[in-house]
């Protein structure tokens, strides 16, 4: 049970969405929904940010946020992302100054020594001169603290009952062509079905995922069937790797019936490297399926004592948990502890009541 915080003064709050898909962009979308239903006035800002530092292209970017900011009405900004929220930092000025500034981090900063040395740097300039702090793990929690963010939470991210397509996902299956394959699948296979949801992307630690097959496919030949949901630019390597391999994976590419898919399947994986507060679980959850996913950045607030977690990684430790789970009787118990977690997490009413308190101007210092 929530209850409504305070609306911001004006009602108008500008949104800074750097160019994304996936997770972030779900959020975003969702976010926009939630506000507008909730009768404030959302309005995206008309800017280009890559997930790349561009000299020149930043600093168009600055200008166009600092004249956004300026305009009649906007009392406050949420801008999404490190460099977004860095870039806005930048255009807005120091902390307290008015429209009141709150940031979401949605990612760990990852990659080369340089890469993370500036991460670092971006998250001090957000964190200095940022209102308010919200995070979409506890990890990241922490950083933004040491960084010298003052206001810092846990962000609310709810499951999403209908995600908006990825901008480079191709078009989905239909619902006939979903349920013949999937007639066609069940006669030719009896073993455990797998159901992976994640992009194609390092972040979900897929080769990993495939070293978990390749274990369980040479000691327990046809036992256990793996089917990838999402789209990204690891598609070809994979494709390639699974061929070569010849692994019990497939990959289904994007599709519309995910919650069909969730119905229908024995058991929900994650290998991811690391995660913020995955949505895709949570749908997992809701759904009463029983769940292996690996201890990476938030997924333990999420999934709490409902899912066998494992290391980041140990793709041994990934295959034993997943056939673990083989047994129908200890099947059932982790679907009931998914039941019972879901009835515990947050919902868009949640996120939106955080959002209008977060956002909402606080009274000048004196």
């Amino acid at each position: 049970m929530t209850t409504a915080g305070p609306t911001p003064e004006a009602a108008t709050v500008l949104i800074v969405e750097p160019l994304a898909t996936g997770g972030l962009h779900a959020h975003v979308h969702d976010e926009i929904a939630a506000l507008r239903a909730a009768g404030l006035d959302v309005r995206p800002a008309a800017v280009s940010i890559g997930p790349r530092p561009r000299p020149l292209a930043d600093l168009r970017a600055v200008r166009a946020l600092r004249a956004a900011l300026r305009a009649d009405g906007v009392r406050a900004v949420h801008a999404h992302g490190l460099r977004a929220g860095a870039l806005t930092a930048l255009a807005r000025g120091r902390r307290g100054r008015a429209p009141r500034l709150v940031v979401t981090l949605h990612n760990r900063t990852v990659g080369s020594a340089p890469s993370r040395a500036v991460g670092a740097a971006l998250l001090r300039v957000l964190a200095r001169r940022a209102d308010a702090v919200l995070a979409v793990s506890p990890d990241l929690v922490e950083d933004a603290r040491a960084a010298g963010a003052r206001e810092v939470a846990l962000a609310v991210v709810p499951a999403r009952s209908a995600p908006p397509a990825a901008a480079d996902a191709p078009p989905a299956h239909g619902a006939a062509a979903s349920a013949r394959e999937e007639r066609e699948a069940r006669e030719t296979h009896r073993g455990l079905d797998v159901l992976v949801i994640a992009r194609l992307a390092p972040q979900k630690g897929l080769h990993d995922l495939l070293d978990a097959a390749a274990l369980l496919g040479r000691e327990h030949p046809g036992a256990v069937r793996v089917r990838v949901v999402g789209e990204g630019p690891q598609r070809t390597e994979l494709s390639a790797r699974i061929a070569a391999e010849q692994l019990e994976v497939e990959l289904l590419g994007h599709r519309d019936d995910v919650p069909e898919l969730l119905a229908r399947c024995d058991l929900v994986v994650s290998a991811a490297v690391w995660e913020g507060q995955p949505v895709a679980l949570q749908e997992a959850l809701h759904a009463g399926r029983a769940i292996v996913a690996t201890d990476a950045g938030g997924t333990a607030s999420v999934v709490g004592d409902a899912v066998r977690l494992v290391p980041v990684g140990d793709a041994p430790a990934l295959a034993a948990a997943i056939l673990e789970l083989a047994d129908p009787a200890a099947r059932a118990r982790a679907e009931a502890a998914s039941s019972s977690r879901a009835a515990e997490l947050p919902g868009i009413e949640d996120m939106t009541t955080q959002l209008r308190v977060v956002l909402a101007p606080r009274p000048a210092r004196r």
